[in-house]
């Protein structure tokens, strides 16, 4: 299995990225077009092809053997040099199959690798199968990957993050880093990734604590992915410059043929060096921004030299995907508004922050999306109606109480504690009552040799009559007559009532922690 996993991993990636990459233009086009000539803003998405899903099918299927088979060992600490460093070493089969370099730069973790290309995509396609981002680059004659602190701590494998936690642990031992830093650290890799998702696209979470800002940014690889990202954005209802903005950074990399470097410069000396272009004659590349590429291309075309055969252009800068305060609140309204994805996003933000940075955070977000919250809380009395749109009882009174081992308590938290709604609601000249107790449930998921333990809410009411299925579904916009199953769907219903907001928000604040055993 080894032998044939191994050599086929970085190809499965390469030929998913590459289809990735087409399937992300195609939409865009086809969205242009049709839109042109219909007037109808739809696209055709080759993602939902059979070859595509099948595709996928593949890579997790060689992603799970090797988080499940790899072994990661990391080697000694070595301070002789600038940074202390370490190496670690991926095992599959006893076999070392890959490695990397990680030192401590005296504000950060940094991995890295330089070598050959087949090795650094090698050791890429590991590093994606155990969960991670990492992308192969050509700097000078080789090729490098590399992972900051939060590409380090994305890496969910225990093997890693063992390795990790005992560089940093080392560091420590010998006065290496100070107390402060290696408390933030290890809060760092005990918390996990600080990615949301929104739109197909994976936004990374940030918290500046001195100006106490939230930032949250996509970087798309390639420009076909931020056009793609654009429209996925712009079809959700987002404003490009109100709810999100977009920058690029750096420009194009050319490279010419050895034998054809000479001519190039040639080509280019009726332009201004360092305005139109920069040249770095060590590794014959020819560096211009994104609004010269097409004056040194042509310039370069002028002269006989073909793109393709005598050169090539690459996009080697960064673009910046970056949403907005208004841009959070206009997303927190569509989650009022029952947008599941929206009220995903805005849950994981809120437990990536808490994770990772803490309560400050999570208040500063609180603060950011109060306005729209309030602009979707909801008084009452609020109407009940039947299937035929008849009112036939109205909801007069929300209340709640916190109960823990069955005993109604003033705050708690935890597995064990509960959140029980209580609707009043007047019916036939009568008040009656609907009560809806919510529990932490628990889900186990083994990952390798690891069972990793996770919380979710749900609430299972029995309703007793249509009467009490109009109320519930009135409430949270589920109901049938038995037994109810409800999740964060139905209780970001309940929520958006004044009456139950805060309790709501301070239930969740006290979620049970997941829990990792081997």
């Amino acid at each position: 299995m080894l032998k044939a996993v191994m050599p086929a991993l970085s190809t499965l990636y390469e030929l998913g990225d590459t289809l990735t990459e087409f399937a992300d233009s195609f939409k865009v086009v086809t969205r242009e077009a049709i839109k042109k000539k219909h007037g109808v803003d739809w696209a055709y998405d080759v993602r939902n092809e059979r070859f595509f899903k099948k595709l996928n099918e593949i890579i997790t299927m060689a992603d799970d053997y090797v988080y499940k088979n790899v072994t990661v060992e990391r080697g000694p600490l070595d301070a002789s040099g600038s940074y202390p460093k370490t190496v670690i070493r991926f095992k599959l089969g006893g076999e070392v199959v890959a490695h990397i370099n990680m030192k401590w730069t005296g504000r950060y973790l940094l991995a890295e690798f330089r070598g050959s290309r087949e090795n650094a995509e090698r050791l890429a396609s590991i590093i994606r199968a155990l969960g991670g981002e990492a992308e192969v680059k050509r700097v000078g004659e080789g090729w490098v990957v590399w992972l900051t602190t939060d590409g380090i701590t994305a890496i969910r494998h225990d093997g890693w993050l063992n390795a990790v936690r005992g560089f940093v642990d080392e560091l420590y031992g010998r006065g290496l880093i100070g107390e402060e830093r290696y408390k933030q650290l290890v809060k760092d890799v005990a918390a996990g990734p600080n990615v949301v998702k929104l739109a197909g696209a994976e936004f990374s979470v940030y918290y500046g604590t001195g100006m106490k800002s939230i930032m949250i940014v996509y970087n798309p690889r390639s420009e076909a992915s931020k056009n793609a990202a654009l429209n996925a954005l712009k079809a959700k209802g987002l404003k490009e410059g109100e709810h999100f903005t977009v920058t690029e950074r750096g420009g194009y990399e050319i490279r010419v043929a050895d034998e054809f470097y000479a001519k190039a410069l040639e080509a280019l000396s009726g332009l201004k060096e360092k305005e139109h272009y920069a040249v770095y004659g060590k590794r014959r590349e020819i560096r211009v921004k994104k609004d010269h590429k097409d004056t040194v291309v042509n310039a370069l075309k002028a002269a006989g030299l073909e793109e393709g055969k005598h050169f090539a252009a690459k996009w080697n800068g960064q673009y910046i995907i970056r949403i907005t305060y208004d841009g959070l609140r206009e997303i927190q309204r569509m989650a009022l508004n029952g947008d599941v994805e929206a009220e995903r996003f805005i849950r994981d933000l809120e437990d990536v922050l808490r994770r990772r940075h803490g309560d400050d955070a999570v208040k500063k977000l609180i603060e950011v999306l109060t306005p729209a919250r309030e602009e979707g809380a909801i008084d009452l009395p609020l109407e009940v109606r039947d299937d035929k749109g008849n009112i036939i009882a109205r909801v007069v009174d929300l209340r709640y109480e916190f109960v823990e081992n069955g005993k109604v308590v003033n705050q708690c938290a935890g597995e064990g504690c509960r959140l029980r709604i209580i609707a009043e609601y007047e019916a036939g000249g009568e008040r009656r009552q609907l009560k809806v107790e919510w529990r932490w449930a628990e889900k186990r998921e083994k990952r390798g040799k690891t069972t990793v333990t996770y919380y979710y809410e749900t609430a299972r009411p029995r309703v007793k009559d249509d009467m009490e299925a109009a109320v519930l579904k009135a409430l949270t916009g589920k109901a049938k007559r038995g037994e109810v199953w409800l999740l964060a769907e139905q209780l970001d219903a309940l929520r958006r009532f004044k009456a139950l907001r805060d309790a709501v928000d301070k239930w969740r604040a006290e979620k049970p922690t997941r829990q990792r055993s081997s």
